[in-house]
């Protein structure tokens, strides 16, 4: 084994050990000799002779010196004794600002928000990367106040080496100062006064850029708009305001979706949605969903109301016909119910929501014919970078539903639920991922809670590698009985290539529980190795998953197929 570990090891590491295309000598400040290595830390080209190494290596060092304030800086290319390429520097003095001014025409209120944003000083060291961000920094500042259309004018930087100052002067061209008009939509579909009533500004308000680029941003995440143009036109003659122009381009009206997946521990099935977007001109969306899956078969439709009485909060209505049968119970249900999200922020939403229930269950015990009532509340925080194959950030859920059942289960609870997931790349190849989840059901007797209501663990969608909802307490029949709690954790590394292909290793633990707060006592763990093929939107996945305990009457290996990482 070591003797194939070493070359295998030797070949990963010489991409990380090849040689810069010169040597810089003679730099006495740590940080600067650092920074100048990087800069010459390229490979060479292929057929380069030695000389020409080190030219095109003090070339890019003479030009970093200088974006540094190093003009007085002396750079020499030549060979070692070893003939290896060589950069002798001599950095000499660094240049300091000395003079910073700022020009932006007659108009003396751009000047004053101007001063602000030029955080120069005279004294400070000079930097090229410094000038562009305050440059930068003062059109956005002009853009944002008032003057939509400012950009920079052609400024002076003067470099005086008997003094080793340098000189900015800052040339800035604003514009006229502007006021928002009303919004003028163009494009077929839509009802135009909804589309205005999304703007960020209102009609006379200061026009500021960012808050139409945050408009186009809105207006870009409606399902049923393709793309968005929002653009001032000229300033109206009567009123001198500015309309906002907007132009929308139509999504596909209709969309269609399937999806398969297998288990050995869940079986296979199919799901299928047809959408239809902008149902009634205002971004609203109908679906109807079917599934026919080994363990569950339903219908749903629901409808979806974007911005409803209020930016940024959604109307989802639902209702579905569904039957299901697993080992714990067997269920015809009814359902009917809403959510109302609203976004706090970027990345923070809440939701409010409601659903009744009319449900036969049949289990070890009998039929019981009940009417769950539900209304509950949560709380997300999601922070990904994509949600359907997320490399970095986290997302957090907490929620809390109240639940009184009624009929041959009665009882009054609330369910108790958090979880969360976490993600980090660790290079360009590698990411690893955790989750939880926690629950439990507080109130009530397990007794009094309907058998589709409690907590169960175990297969696809909970623990790879156990059979699905085996991870619970038992009826004395021997058939899954349900808990009161729930704690589930669950660990991958994910790897992929530069092509599509990819794979992970995984570990996952869970136990549902009697006892209404969830226990880590009992946890049954599973590892697991998997396939990834990643298509444009997610990955085909396939994993392999096996108990690492493994008890009497359990599949040693357990096979899984869908779409989308694992979580």
């Amino acid at each position: 084994m070591k003797r194939l570990l070493l070359p295998a090891l030797m070949c990963l590491t010489a991409g990380a050990q090849a040689a810069p295309l010169a040597e810089v000598c003679c730099i006495e400040d740590p940080q600067l000799r650092r920074s100048l290595n990087a800069v010459v830390d390229l490979p060479p080209a292929e057929g380069t002779t030695p000389w020409q190494r080190a030219r095109t290596a003090a070339d890019r060092v003479r030009r970093y010196l200088r974006s540094e304030g190093y003009f007085a800086a002396s750079v020499s290319p030549g060979l070692g004794d070893d003939e290896r390429p060589r950069v002798e520097v001599s950095p000499g003095q660094r240049f300091l600002f000395q003079g910073i001014s700022v020009s932006a025409g007659e108009d003396a209120t751009a000047r004053a928000i101007l001063a602000p944003a030029m955080t120069l000083s005279d004294g400070q060291a000079y930097r090229a990367e410094d000038v562009v961000a305050t440059e930068a920094a003062g059109v956005a500042a002009l853009q944002n106040a008032g003057w939509p259309d400012a950009q920079s004018g052609e400024r002076a930087v003067v470099v005086d080496h008997a003094t080793g100052t340098v000189s900015v002067d800052f040339v800035f061209e604003p514009g006229a100062f502007s006021l928002a008009g009303p919004a003028r939509v163009t494009g077929e579909g839509w009802n135009a006064e909804y589309i205005a009533s999304l703007s960020t500004l209102d009609e006379g308000e200061v026009v500021n850029r960012q808050a139409l680029a945050d408009y186009r941003r809105r207006l870009n995440a409606l399902q049923s708009v393709r793309r968005s143009t929002v653009t001032l036109e000229a300033p109206d003659p009567d009123t001198g305001r500015r309309p906002v122009s907007v132009e929308l381009t139509r999504a596909p009206r209709h969309l269609v979706e399937v999806a398969l997946s297998y288990s050995t521990t869940d079986g296979g099935g199919a799901t299928a949605a047809w959408t239809r977007r902008n149902v009634w001109g205002e971004d609203q969306t109908f679906k109807l969903e079917g599934q026919l899956q080994s363990l569950r078969q339903g219908v749903a439709a629901s409808v979806t109301l974007p911005h409803w009485r209020q930016l940024d909060q959604t109307l989802h209505l639902r209702t579905g016909l569904a039957s299901e049968e697993t080992d714990a119970y067997d269920q015809s249900e009814i359902t009917f119910g809403f959510d109302l999200t609203r976004a706090q922020r970027d990345r923070l939403q809440y939701a409010l929501g409601g659903q009744a229930d009319l449900s036969r269950v049949t289990t070890a015990e009998g039929v019981a014919d009940t009417i769950a009532l539900e209304a509950g509340i949560g709380l997300t925080l999601d922070t990904r970078d994509d949600p359907l194959d997320p490399a970095r950030g986290f997302r957090a859920r907490a929620e809390a539903v109240p639940t009184a059942s009624f009929g041959d289960t009665t009882g009054q609870y609330i369910r108790l639920e958090t979880s969360g997931s976490a993600y980090f790349r660790l290079t360009e190849s590698w990411v690893a991922a955790g989750r939880a989840r926690l629950g439990s059901l507080v109130g009530a007797s397990i007794n009094d809670i309907p058998a589709d209501h409690r907590f169960y663990a175990g297969g696809g969608g909970s623990v790879r590698g156990f059979d699905y909802q085996s991870l619970s307490p038992l009826s004395d029949d021997g058939s899954p009985f349900g808990g009161a709690s729930v704690a589930e954790f669950g660990a991958e590394l994910r790897w992929r290539d530069t092509s599509r292909w990819g794979g992970v290793v995984f570990v996952e633990a869970g136990q549902a529980g009697r006892d209404t707060v969830p226990s880590f006592d009992n946890l049954r763990t599973s590892i697991g190795i998997g396939a990834r093929y990643y298509l444009d939107f997610a990955p085909i996945r396939i994993d392999l998953a096996t108990p690492l305990d493994r008890q009497e009457g359990e599949s040693s290996v357990h096979l899984y197929f869908s779409i989308g990482q694992a979580f």
